[in-house]
């Protein structure tokens, strides 16, 4: 958890700069009569989505795909719509070698929902996303209590933003749920060790139908480098799937993404 500690210190000065520069009052009043989130809106319930993530490190991996051509890869993903409901844009740059700015160069040739995926604590961290164009921003459960995560995630709504609510375990599902989520990713990855266990989805996955909760969008996270395991997901009823890693160490980008479209065209109605 050491790299959380040090990404939480530098947002804190990030936020400082925030408060500065953003009008929170003025930034309501634009959003209450402008864009809404088109995220949730673009997934189809019975059929395979896709939300493309573009980031060039990770504290797991280090860097990843440094030299990317950030607008190159967003018109890729773009091409790619029969399965490609949206790109997930990494900002933080300590570890993730991301920024903000990013969301705008995507926007310049991808009319594609945009989700923010950052380490989000402060208010003010989502009337950034807003101003810059983000259609959702990403909360993760396992960095804020129940009454941040609640605040946090009724601005977003409040703004008019999707909020995906990250997840790690059966606990994390059932406050997601509490505050009303309905747009729940679950992480493979455990963000103590780093470590991936594909299991995790599908463990959760059996907790939520048990507990009845049929009513979300559920989204699997990291770990995904096959159309196999993506079919056998979606089969147990997981629709949406947000694929990064895959995707950026590949050496020809245009040839993956062709070949997954398909490999999953193979599975009868679900693209």
């Amino acid at each position: 958890m050491e790299y959380l500690k040090k990404i939480l210190i530098g947002k804190k000065e990030e936020i400082k700069s925030l408060h500065k520069n953003l009008n929170k009052e003025e930034i309501f009043l634009e959003r209450k009569h402008g864009n809404k989130g088109r995220l949730v809106k673009s997934i189809f319930k019975n059929k395979i989505n896709v939300i493309a993530e573009i980031k060039k490190a990770s504290p797991s991996l280090g860097t990843i795909n440094e030299a990317m051509d950030i607008g190159k890869v967003a018109l890729l993903y773009t091409r790619h719509k029969s399965f490609i409901r949206g790109i997930s844009v990494v900002t933080e740059n300590a570890y993730f070698k991301g920024s903000p700015e990013y969301i705008k160069r995507v926007k310049k040739v991808s009319d594609l929902p945009i989700l923010r995926k950052d380490f989000i604590f402060n208010e003010y961290q989502i009337y950034e996303s807003a101003v810059l164009g983000a259609d959702c921003i990403l909360l993760i459960s396992s960095i804020l209590g129940y009454k941040k995560l609640k605040k946090l995630y009724n601005t977003g709504k409040s703004l008019g933003l999707d909020v995906l609510v990250e997840i790690h375990s059966e606990e994390e599902l059932d406050k997601a749920a509490d505050i009303g989520a309905g747009f729940i990713g679950i992480n493979n990855r455990d963000l103590r060790s780093m470590k991936v266990d594909t299991s995790t989805a599908m463990r959760i996955l059996g907790y939520a139908h048990k507990k009845g909760i049929k009513d979300k969008i559920i989204i699997c996270e990291s770990g995904i480098s096959s159309a196999k395991y993506v079919t056998e997901l979606f089969n147990r009823g997981i629709n949406t799937f947000l694929i990064g890693t895959y995707f950026m160490k590949s050496a020809n980008l245009d040839v993956t993404l062709n070949k997954l479209e398909v490999e999953l065209g193979k599975e009868k109605g679900v693209m």
